[in-house]
């Protein structure tokens, strides 16, 4: 399984405004979406990512909720993933959709994955053409869960990817 996801502390420093030198540089707000970079050995790294705009059912602690999508390594240009404040139902999948598109992601405690890294150009794609993002997903007590993140910024966000992945090919 993927698991070259960013920790959800590093995630949290990222989201406030005082970063620590030693962790994520932002590289803007775009939109609902945050881009930033970090060191990975010699290479710098990318991601961007968004909390969601609403929680579902509103009466749980969701704990700090992200999605977000990183550059990958040599086999895929992106990792995308999804993490929670809470532990998912285990061998569960979270189902992310956007307009007709859909997408499956395996879980690991509070982390989720796409499950076929194949999609991960589709999902992008889905996200920078779609206004709203949609995951459900069921947590280790058992509750269904749902969330919706604006997909606003996303495209601009996106493309300190790309950049990313350009400084990365050429060092």
């Amino acid at each position: 399984m993927f698991k070259t996801a960013l920790s959800a502390t590093c995630l949290v420093a990222l989201a406030s405004t005082a970063v620590q030198a030693a962790g994520p540089t932002s590289l803007g707000q775009f939109g609902d979406w945050n881009a930033a970079t970090y060191a990975k050995g010699d290479l710098a790294r990318c991601f961007i990512m968004s909390k969601p705009s609403s929680k579902e059912p509103s009466n749980l602690r969701h704990g700090e909720v992200f999605f977000f999508v990183q550059t990958g390594d040599k086999d895929s240009n992106t990792e995308s993933s999804f993490q929670t404040g809470y532990d998912f139902a285990q061998d569960s999948v979270v189902t992310v959709t956007i307009g007709d598109d859909s997408f499956r992601m395996l879980t690991e405690g509070s982390n989720a994955w796409l499950e076929r890294l194949e999609r991960e150009p589709a999902l992008l794609a889905a996200m920078r053409a779609g206004s709203s993002m949609t995951l459900e997903a069921r947590s280790l007590r058992g509750n269904v869960t749902t969330y919706q993140f604006s997909l606003a910024g996303v495209t601009a966000a996106s493309r300190m990817l790309a950049r990313c992945n350009t400084d990365a090919t050429q060092s």
